[in-house]
């Protein structure tokens, strides 16, 4: 059940997390990059990944597994997001870092590459081969949304042949509103960022009861307690028959796209898509920072969180001398330009140099842009610019360019398989960079 407490890492052994995933929805290396015609332009990044040098730039959907001191010394697992590519990242990372069992699986939102690899945790379930379920939390849109695209991971019933589905047992988690994971000692607090735009106001499709279940969360489960939490009432009002869904309201606001956020441990701040993150939510991230002056633009004080506010001048740099926010940071990078529903780098140094942790690591990256070239810039923000004589690649100096006046801060790319680690001091460090 969940529990309004936090917690911070009492434990001599450190947290640890590991990035299974750091690209973003299409991954990549990109097909059509690797098999384009005679004259085309070439992808670096992608073609890169064909030699061995070029293996940070392969990325995997978004993901990483967490490992968590708990009570009684025991390590507790926690997967935050399970998209398209997970059962490829899993058979390559767990065998390398001892990861078996999962404790629980943290879903961030409702896109294809954040919960489409749902159904392979049957590896982990099916005939209780490592665990009898697996403990999923969840909002309540994506709940619904898990419904409608597969009603056979919440009702049995659905599922066709001979029944080999995943045991889950589901838990509705709400934003800010923190929570414990089974009685384990691991606290987790929830909040929702922007992740875009929603264009249209018809809501999805509802969960429909068979004839043998009433319940979205019956799962005729074959082991006792997982079939899951039952969700909050007056939430399933389904479209009668012959009846249509409401048409977009071009008059109306667009609303924007909610994505869950995480704060795991008091020790990693992990937003993996993200566009905008809201001022009320900064209040109850650094409850003891000075709030952003709005703009005139109604956003939270940046011109698109691009750094600036709305004089132009840098509006997030308090010059504070050390760190003094989360010990790391985990953050959206799409790309270099700002886009409508993630984070551009510049956009992304904004908001690490408000949060002002001791390391940031940037995902979710497209192929527009090398790793070794966002190593590149990542040294600039911590104040470590090329010599003025360096060549450098398009990217680099026009990526350079963004940086922007501010505080120094330490941040860097994260890549696929790279494991860092937050001591009992809240000292973090990883075994890639360092």
């Amino acid at each position: 059940m969940a529990t309004n407490a936090t917690s911070h890492n009492q434990s001599d052994d450190p947290v640890e997390l590991i990035f299974l995933g750091t690209g973003t929805s299409s991954s990549l290396p990109h097909v059509d990059c690797l098999t384009a015609p005679p004259g085309a332009k070439p992808c670096r990044t992608c073609l890169s990944t064909l030699k061995p040098e070029g293996k940070k730039n392969i990325r995997r959907n978004t993901s990483v597994a967490m490992r968590i001191p708990g009570k009684d010394g025991k390590k507790i697992t926690v997967i935050i997001d399970v998209g398209k590519s997970f059962q490829a990242a899993a058979v390559e990372w767990f065998p390398k870092y001892g990861l078996r069992r999962i404790d629980a699986v943290l879903i961030t939102h409702a896109h294809a590459d954040a919960m489409n690899g749902l159904d392979d945790l049957r590896g982990w379930t099916l005939r209780s081969s490592i665990q009898s379920h697996v403990d999923l939390y969840v909002s309540q849109a994506t709940f619904k949304e898990v419904q409608r695209a597969f009603p056979y991971l919440v009702a049995k019933e659905y599922a066709s042949g001979g029944g080999d589905v995943p045991e889950f047992k589901w838990h509705i988690i709400e934003d800010r509103v923190p929570f414990e994971i089974e009685d384990t000692g691991v606290f987790i607090k929830p909040f929702s960022v922007h992740h875009g735009r929603i264009f249209s106001t018809a809501p999805p499709v509802e969960f429909m009861p068979s004839p043998w279940s009433g319940s979205p969360t019956s799962t005729t489960a074959s082991t006792p307690n997982p079939p899951g939490s039952p969700v909050h009432p007056g939430c399933h009002t389904p479209l009668q028959p012959g009846a249509l869904a409401p048409t977009t309201d071009l008059t109306k606001p667009i609303q924007p796209y909610l994505c869950f956020g995480f704060v795991i441990q008091e020790s990693v701040v992990y937003i993996s898509d993200v566009s905008r993150i809201p001022e009320d939510v900064w209040n109850f991230l650094l409850p003891n920072t000075p709030t952003i002056t709005h703009g005139t633009n109604g956003t939270n004080g940046l011109n698109g969180v691009n750094g600036t506010d709305t004089h132009g001048h840098n509006a997030i740099d308090d010059q504070r001398p050390n760190p003094t926010g989360p010990p790391v940071l985990v953050l959206d990078c799409l790309c270099l330009e700002t886009h409508s529903s993630h984070l551009g780098f510049r956009d992304s140094v904004a908001y690490a140099r408000r949060f002002d942790s001791q390391r940031t690591y940037l995902t979710g990256f497209g192929h527009e842009v090398s790793h070794e070239e966002y190593v590149i810039l990542g040294e600039a923000v911590e104040g470590k610019f090329p010599p003025p004589n360096a060549e450098l690649t398009e990217n680099e100096s026009k990526g350079l360019r963004l940086v922007g006046e501010g505080k120094q801060i330490w941040v860097r790319p994260a890549y696929d398989g790279l494991k860092v680690l937050v001591n009992k001091d809240g000292v973090a460090r990883d075994e890639g960079y360092n």
